[in-house]
């Protein structure tokens, strides 16, 4: 590029504003969506044409995205999963009243998506695309089966490792990928780490997932061939994970193999006057896993990517911030027998078109 002179500073021209529109439009549609995106970082131009001609550009790209999210409401789903994961990432250390207030306008937003129809969700921009691209391998792994599955009978004929996208039916694999989505916006609107937000707006979370259309349903022989809860992937890798360590532990083999009277276990504990990861009871365990599953898939890919050296330590450090801190909690959700989360679990499985749900699609998560 050749260097130009204006106000005394030294700047580069950009060679597409000497090139037809025509020409940048065919630049554009020949570029991947990997592609466009520092493409149009560097140049004006292109930005300036892909926002203007973004139908023509983008069109071609979402036929194969919209094998796995379905409509253009999953796409600014998607988006809005993307930004709010960056807004915590911002915000990490901030006060829960500074994080409500930049969440709070996403949240009002997909309130307001949701009450619309899909031909008024508008045009479709660049940044949903990019956004609906890159969770994609989230939502393949939170459906792919792992190791155990491929020992169910019903499974076998399968590639594998894989149910995505070619095999799974089209209609599961966009329910799954709106569930996935809806998770990820619900924990990044409601949770943060061990801290809850909105706790003042009464209401607020049964009036965030209720203002979705309700999942559709499946006959039963698909709910037996494919994963239905889009959650349980995630429970059960942390399961995995964390009886990895546990068999690693021979003094946590020991307390496994012991049956406590009732009572015992809190006696030690006081007794110990220690309470950490290794001598967790089950209740602290199951509420342990509820608190790693509202952090959503991130943090479970990232104890996945852990060596074995260190991610006894971090399961430790966690377990110390999110259980050890919040005892109290803890114990208020085990009165309650984790109702919320069993809740939540209901909330996002795919049932059979046989079943007649009695609660008529309500959450009561409050």
């Amino acid at each position: 590029m050749a260097p130009s002179q204006a106000s005394g500073q030294r700047l580069w021209s950009d060679p597409f504003s000497a090139l037809p529109s025509e020409i940048n439009i065919q630049v554009l549609q020949y570029l991947s969506l990997h592609d466009i995106r520092p493409a149009i970082v560097s140049s004006l131009i292109l930005l300036r044409t892909l926002e203007s001609n973004r139908q023509y550009i983008l069109g071609p790209h979402l036929p194969k995205l919209l094998l796995s999210y379905g409509d253009v409401s999953s796409l600014h789903l998607a988006a809005a999963a993307m930004h709010l994961r960056k807004l915590h990432s911002k915000h990490e250390g901030n006060t829960i009243t500074v994080l409500e207030k930049e969440v709070e306008p996403v949240l009002d937003s997909i309130l307001r998506w949701n009450a619309r129809t899909t031909e008024e969700m508008g045009d479709i921009r660049f940044y949903m695309v990019i956004a609906a691209q890159e969770l994609l391998p989230e939502i393949i792994g939170a459906l792919t089966m792992g190791p155990w599955d491929d020992l169910l009978v019903e499974f076998q004929h399968r590639s594998p490792g894989s149910l995505w996208p070619d095999m799974a039916p089209l209609g599961l694999r966009t329910a799954f990928s709106d569930g996935f989505l809806r998770f990820d916006c619900y924990r990044s609107l409601f949770h943060h780490k061990d801290r809850e937000l909105f706790q003042k707006r009464a209401g607020i979370k049964d009036a965030f997932l209720n203002s979705f259309p309700e999942f559709p349903k499946f006959d039963d022989e698909i709910l037996r061939m494919y994963p239905y809860m889009i959650l349980g992937k995630i429970r059960h890798r942390y399961g995995e994970i964390m009886l990895e360590l546990d068999r690693k532990d021979p003094d946590r083999r020991l307390a496994q193999g012991v049956v406590w009277p009732k009572g015992a276990w809190k006696k030690v504990l006081a007794t110990t006057g220690i309470i950490n990861y290794l001598n967790r009871t089950r209740e602290q365990d199951d509420y342990f896993v509820f608190r790693l599953t509202l952090q959503g898939y991130p943090k479970l890919s990232f104890f996945e990517q852990l060596s074995p050296e260190t991610l006894l330590s971090t399961m430790e450090e966690e377990f110390e911030e999110l259980v050890v801190s919040n005892l109290e909690d803890c114990e208020a959700w085990t009165a309650h027998k984790g109702l919320h989360y069993h809740n939540l679990v209901r909330y996002f499985t795919l049932w059979s078109n046989k079943r007649q749900e009695q609660d008529s699609g309500t959450c009561n998560l409050m």
